[in-house]
């Protein structure tokens, strides 16, 4: 009785999820990876971005989140990073958006400004933009405080984009509110010291995301979904906690935002708490956002979506997750480095956990060309010495 229930448990994960606003053909979601894929100089989307995008959508994952785009240059947030800044993107969604609609798959796209967390290497002399003029610490130079009206082009140009993402056939746009980005560093009292409305309580300090997702939303419409990615708690002594994370999330879910894909973290968090945990695994340390998106899912508003994503490695811990309510759809990002086919492997009765071990060894090989999983698959073989 107790493996039939089990396993009936597992099947509605591979079952259509019949929201209103984004029914998709099952819980999976591939969330968003940096694959280093794109053209250094000009950001557009290459073939092999779309072909390493797809392959999961062809792997069985009903939902694929874009790698990051920056919606304007001095956002760009890492090297080989896609591009939605200009008119050129449509027709490079819409590729995109045809590769994944080929597997029955949806496809949301992921728009982000870095804001202060930039490098110079590919920061090619612009100017960065944050909300206070600190830097942060794995940035090698610093950014200027944003004036009232730099707050208000940023919103621009992630709406601009929006509109890109509209126009080019996906199915809903993400905003990314995580990770140690822009939207994080105004939420953060550690890096955000402003006096004026955008500055001091909860209220003022998530007031540029809200502004954000109401440009966005102005731009799409109501109809068209917009998501967004929150890092429930910065992780870092002087940042922002869970109530925090938790409450800003509740808001824009109230705001109209459709889903909220819960994370948590930054780069700058330390090992302790960082979006890419080492050593997970499955069924003893998986899942490790989960509290939050449970309590994101108690106060959200009826037909709200909550994506979980983070350390998420067995069928029996994500049915588990479906079955108590902490989420609706569940991202996975490194396994699907390792195996793009894992939900058709998993659909066809093989069952075992994730090849994916959490050693982050796939961003060394970036260094060598498109980010890869050196042990699982042989396209790197040879370029990786272990750790």
């Amino acid at each position: 009785m107790e493996k039939t229930l089990e396993r009936e448990r597992i099947l509605r994960l591979f079952q259509p999820f019949d929201n209103k606003k984004f029914p998709v053909k099952n819980r999976f979601v591939r969330a968003a990876t940096w694959l280093g894929a794109c053209d250094a100089e000009s950001g557009a989307l290459t073939p092999e971005a779309v072909r390493r995008q797809a392959e999961t959508a062809a792997g069985g994952a009903g939902t694929v989140i874009s790698e990051f785009a920056y919606v304007s240059p001095e956002g760009k947030a890492a090297t080989r990073q896609w591009g939605l800044d200009g008119e050129r993107a449509v027709g490079e969604v819409r590729a995109l958006a045809r590769a994944i609609h080929d597997s029955g798959s949806k496809l949301v796209v992921q728009l982000c400004h870095a804001g202060a967390a930039r490098h110079s290497s590919y920061a090619k002399g612009l100017p960065g933009l944050s909300p206070s003029g600190i830097r942060l610490p794995q940035s090698d130079s610093g950014s200027p405080q944003m004036t009232e009206e730099d707050i208000a082009e940023v919103c621009r140009r992630f709406a601009a984009a929006a509109k890109r993402v509209k126009e080019g056939g996906a199915d809903g746009v993400e905003i990314h509110g995580a990770h140690g980005y822009l939207f994080t560093q105004f939420l953060s009292p550690l890096f955000n010291r402003r006096e004026d409305r955008y500055g001091g309580s909860l209220e003022n300090r998530m007031r540029p995301l809200r502004e954000c997702y109401a440009a966005v939303r102005e731009a799409v419409g109501a109809d068209f979904p917009v998501w967004l990615k929150i890092s429930a708690e910065e992780g870092v002594e002087g940042g922002y906690g869970a109530d925090e994370g938790i409450e800003a999330a509740v808001t824009l879910l109230r705001d109209g935002v459709d889903a909220v894909e819960v994370s948590s973290g930054t780069g700058y968090s330390g090992s302790a708490h960082t979006p890419s945990m080492v050593g997970i695994s499955a069924g003893e340390s998986e899942a490790p956002f989960a509290p939050y998106a449970r309590r994101i899912k108690a106060d959200a508003p009826e037909g709200a979506i909550v994506a979980l994503t983070g350390g998420l490695r067995s069928l029996q811990v994500i049915s588990s997750l479906l079955y108590d309510g902490t989420a609706d759809l569940f991202g996975l990002c490194r396994p699907f480095n390792a195996e793009p086919d894992l939900i058709n492997r998993w659909a066809e009765d093989d069952a075992r956990p994730s090849a994916c071990i959490s050693c982050n060894a796939c961003f060394r090989t970036a260094a060598n060309g498109i980010v890869d999983c050196p042990i699982m698959r042989d396209r790197q073989e040879g370029e990786w010495d272990p750790l």
